[in-house]
């Protein structure tokens, strides 16, 4: 057993697991669900899951299992810490509207996009039913392709990441992958077209200073629309997030 593994708790990370297994796909899971999405054996699962009713982050009916809304309160400390009432909420809102399209803050996590927050726009050209939380394609999707246009070395996360064909356009290689990171990283912006939705453009621009944490902002629109004017509104709204202190620690 190594330092690292001495310092860690093996229980609790078996139990965050089995949390985690609950990724919004099924609304309920069986142990047997639990057991295969996380690895473990039936019996692990059995105590993790019982161990999360017993905490209140789950409720169980008959073989099914399913969250709480207990599990938001783990969610809160992160989003009252960075401001993301007044910082963030408003600043997507106010450009979303202006832009007639929603706009979404997100970051890396491992090789997937998890979108932390979400303009509530009423109405918009394009409307995927993402809230935040969800979790998109790292390669695909023009979120994906500028947070890995941010990393010092995006190599070796293009090649742990998933390479489905969401769409006939979504590219087939990662070389072609990272040739389209390559140019958002010498453009400032990511576009993606129709690779992750058919007949929907992506994109995204950086919102991290450089150094900091990824985090990127990003909109969608149906094909022919003012692409010009989607990046124009995404750079503004990433300026401003920067200049309320967002994406510069």
């Amino acid at each position: 057993m190594t330092t690292q593994d001495r310092s860690t708790a093996a229980t609790f990370a078996k139990g965050m697991a089995v949390l985690a297994a609950f990724d919004g796909s099924a609304p309920a899971l069986t142990l047997a669900d639990i057991a295969r999405a996380t690895g473990q054996d039936r019996a692990a699962a059995r105590r993790g899951a019982l161990t999360l009713v017993q905490l209140g982050f789950l409720t169980q009916s008959g073989r099914a299992f399913a969250l709480t809304p207990k599990v938001l309160t783990l969610a809160a400390g992160y989003l009252r810490a960075n401001h993301f009432g007044h910082r963030v909420q408003p600043v997507l809102n106010r450009h979303a509207a202006q832009l007639e399209a929603e706009i979404v803050l997100a970051a890396r996590e491992g090789t997937e996009v998890l979108l932390l927050a979400q303009s509530t726009l009423a109405s918009g050209p394009v409307s995927f039913g993402f809230t935040p939380g969800s979790r998109l394609p790292l390669l695909h999707t023009s979120l994906g392709r500028m947070l890995l246009a941010l990393e010092p070395d995006p190599g070796p996360l293009a090649e742990a990441a998933e390479l489905p064909r969401h769409t006939e356009r979504s590219l087939g290689s990662r070389a072609e992958v990272l040739a389209s990171v390559a140019e958002a990283r010498a453009a400032g912006f990511a576009e993606t077209d129709g690779e992750f939705e058919s007949g929907i453009v992506g994109y995204a621009v950086p919102v991290s200073a450089p150094g900091a944490a990824g985090l990127v902002v990003g909109t969608s629109m149906p094909r022919g629309s003012d692409g010009e004017a989607a990046l124009r509104a995404l750079r503004l709204c990433a300026a401003e997030l920067r200049q309320s202190g967002v994406g510069v620690g």
